[in-house]
């Protein structure tokens, strides 16, 4: 089971962190679901539509990207996070089905 820690973000007010400690066991989807509505819940107090800003749209918009076969690189430059450091653990086999660019264990800066 996961455990979700609401504490205050840093943009500003209203603005949520959703902390996620894991123990190794994966997000349920519903512990996903959440996480992601605290996020679109926190983007659209600091970035609201009613302003002019894309708001929440943008995570959704990201998410659009990736599942129609956008490269991560590629999502992460469009919305200026390439300079974000990512770190990746990546425990699984090396089987012979994989792509290159499916080994997403090194550290993207």
């Amino acid at each position: 089971m996961a455990i979700i820690t609401l504490v205050n973000g840093r943009k500003g007010s209203g603005d949520t962190l959703a902390l996620v400690t894991s123990y190794e066991t994966p997000l349920s989807f519903p512990e996903w679901l959440y996480v992601g509505k605290c996020y679109l819940d926190s983007e659209d107090s600091y970035y609201p539509i009613s302003q002019g800003y894309i708001g929440k749209a943008m995570l959704l918009n990201a998410l659009n990207e990736l599942a129609c076969g956008v490269s991560f690189d590629k999502v992460l430059d469009r919305y200026c996070l390439s300079g974000k450091r990512l770190q990746i653990i990546d425990k699984r086999r090396k089987t012979q089905n994989l792509n290159p660019s499916d080994n997403l264990h090194e550290v993207l800066t």
